[in-house]
């Protein structure tokens, strides 16, 4: 039995800045944060040699650069009211450590971004690195020490855990091993440090005190994308070959593809979109709000080549799919079939065994329309069929591909939904194994069916073939009874009929992923049964009868000997009705009256004279 697969991809990315504000996360649901603690904040400006000496990190995540909020201040907030904390997501286990520096020569240390070690700084070896890692409510504390002894610069900065990964996991669901795509920017750390706060200005300026425990708040950007491929709806899919059948790529979609700027920043990270390799920091001078959109948003189905492609349409919706919304090609999205451009509806080739790699790509407009609307996924609807002859399994994926500003270029593959289609041979003889030719067979759903005169026909559906010659109901325009002739080496065929692939527990018809008992099955199982009728005999030849039950697989199509053997007997010679010595006797008769009837004429003509 098969499993039912959802494949999702959860990728936390920093954007490589550091916001040094105090208080935590708190999202609806989520594990919660203790009150915000009391900071050891001395309003004089001179060290004691009696107060600890702190840094604690509250780890979070964001959802676009748009959230980072205005930088901290090293101070404790209460998570319920900040209004950069509200509603944000905790991350657990993320791992850490701190080491002391110092400046070589006279140099200023405030953004190890910009100053290196060895060359710049270099470390305080009496001080023993520090490791950690945040607890459920986010939080992990560094205690360097008492008093004057502890005080300098300290570097801090994100590392990987046991396996070499940079990972966190999410106290609410419980998901451990999540990726962190990049790290957080490293930073530095006085302590104490001068509290911070703003003249009328907006800068920031000394206000004489010093804090002794500073709370910090690196945050990264979290993408979560969910990718799910599914043929009408569902993991698998069988109809009469030569029906319309669509695929449907549906994708979460990532958060970033446009993040609105309110203050200058610089973006580290940031990576050349042709040849995804890092490049220079991009720094944000305005003029604000400025609009900063992704480098790239890709959906990319090679699909199949037996596959017709009909066209495509491209949807977004806000509410989980209970509805979707078109976009617009050329305006929201552009679309290239085989690496050519295409701009206007349909996005068809229908040649059987070409290749059809579509690509779709938001615009920026589109990536603007997704971000004001709050749409949560996109999908790529594909409007394909086969060729009314096509028998075995198709298989299908898409992939993703994005780039954020301040993430690496991102690469995601969906699972492979499928259709199937089954095929079977007829073999024509007499009783002397003479093939035998002009035989034509039609095929119905059931016994029942088949003894009713309820057959087949190209559209899927059956339909009663009355005495007359016409149907009930009357066959549509351009529909017609699937009919297979023996041709002069006695072979018959049927192609591309529909099989059975999951258990329809509440025959609907459907597969209900709710109902765990409506299972896909192995592919071997994957099969349906047939009633072959005999409806015209070769001349001379009686007809089968009775009806033949035949089994469909994926690989009947293919097997060596047919699947159905049908011997007809020969016409019997019935005896003649009448012989010549009666004919004869009729003749003489018919002879004797015409001669008695002249003669009766001729004589009342002659008593009249």
């Amino acid at each position: 039995m098969k499993t039912k697969r959802r494949w999702i991809s959860r990728v936390a990315v920093s954007l490589g800045l550091l916001t040094m504000i105090g208080g935590a996360a708190l999202s609806a649901g989520s594990a919660a944060y203790a009150a915000p603690p009391a900071q050891n904040i001395s309003n004089n400006p001179v060290s004691d040699n009696t107060s600890d000496r702190s840094i604690t990190i509250w780890k979070y995540e964001i959802n676009s650069a748009s959230e980072l909020g205005e930088r901290g201040e090293g101070e404790s907030l209460d998570p319920s009211v900040a209004p950069d904390l509200i509603g944000k997501q905790i991350m657990q286990d993320v791992n850490f450590e701190i080491i002391k520096v110092e400046a070589i020569g006279n140099g200023d240390l405030t953004d190890p971004l910009q100053q290196v070690e060895g060359t710049h700084w270099q470390v305080v070896s009496s001080f023993t690195r520090q490791t950690g890692v945040t607890a459920a409510d986010g939080s992990l504390t560094f205690d360097v020490g008492t008093g004057k002894a502890a005080d300098g610069i300290y570097l801090v900065r994100e590392i990987t855990d046991s396996s070499g990964e940079y990972t966190y996991t999410n106290p609410d669901t419980g998901e451990t091993g999540l990726k962190i795509n990049k790290p957080m920017d490293p930073f530095f750390v006085h302590l104490p440090q001068t509290k911070r706060v703003k003249d009328p200005s907006g800068d920031y300026i000394s206000s004489g005190e010093l804090i002794y425990d500073v709370h910090v708040h690196p945050k990264n950007i979290v993408t979560n994308t969910e990718l799910d491929k599914t043929v009408e709806g569902g993991k698998g899919y069988s109809i009469k070959a030569g029906q319309d059948f669509q695929w449907e790529a549906t994708t979460a979609l990532p958060s970033g593809l446009l993040s609105v700027i309110d203050e200058a920043m610089t973006i580290t990270n940031m990576h050349d979109p042709v040849t995804g390799l890092p490049t220079a920091n991009l720094d944000i001078t305005g003029p604000f709000p400025y609009e900063l959109y992704a480098d790239y948003f890709r959906i990319t189905d090679d699909l199949n080549t037996a596959l017709l492609l009909k066209d495509i349409v491209v949807q977004v919706t806000d509410d989980d799919g209970a509805t979707w919304s078109d976009l617009t090609i050329g305006t929201h999205f552009d679309v290239e079939l085989n690496g050519s451009a295409v701009t206007a509806h349909p996005v068809t080739n229908m040649t059987a065994g070409a290749a059809k790699e579509v690509e779709v790509s938001l615009t920026e407009a589109g990536m603007k329309k997704l971000t004001e609307d709050k749409d949560t996924h996109i999908r790529v609807v594909y409007k394909t069929t086969v060729e009314q002859d096509f028998n075995g399994k198709i298989t299908n994926k898409y992939k993703i591909d994005y780039l954020i500003p301040g993430q690496e270029p991102t690469s995601e593959t969906s699972d492979e939904p499928e259709y199937y289609n089954g095929g079977f041979d007829i073999k024509k003889t007499d009783k002397a194994g003479t093939d035998l030719s002009g035989a034509e067979f039609h095929i119905a759903l059931t016994e029942d069916d088949a003894k009713a005169k309820k057959y087949l026909a190209s559209d899927g559906n059956s339909y009663t073939l009355n005495d007359d010659g016409t149907s009930t109901p009357a066959l549509p325009s351009g529909v017609n009874y699937l009919t297979s002739t023996s041709d002069q080496d006695g072979k018959a065929h049927f192609d591309g009929l529909k099989l059975d692939w999951f258990t329809d527990s509440n025959a609907n018809g459907k597969q209900d992923p709710d109902i765990t008992s409506e299972a896909t099955w192995d592919e071997a199982d994957i099969k349906k049964d047939y009633w072959v009728v005999e409806t015209k005999s070769p001349s001379g030849y009686e007809l089968l009868k009775t009806p033949k039950k035949v089994t469909v697989s994926l690989t009947t199509h293919n097997n060596t000997d047919p699947e159905l053997t049908v011997v007809n007997e020969p016409k019997t010679k019935l005896p003649f009705t009448g012989g010549t010595g009666t004919m004869l006797l009729v003749i003489i008769a018919i002879g004797a009256i015409t001669i008695g009837t002249a003669a009766i004429a001729i004589d009342k003509k002659r008593r009249a004279v």
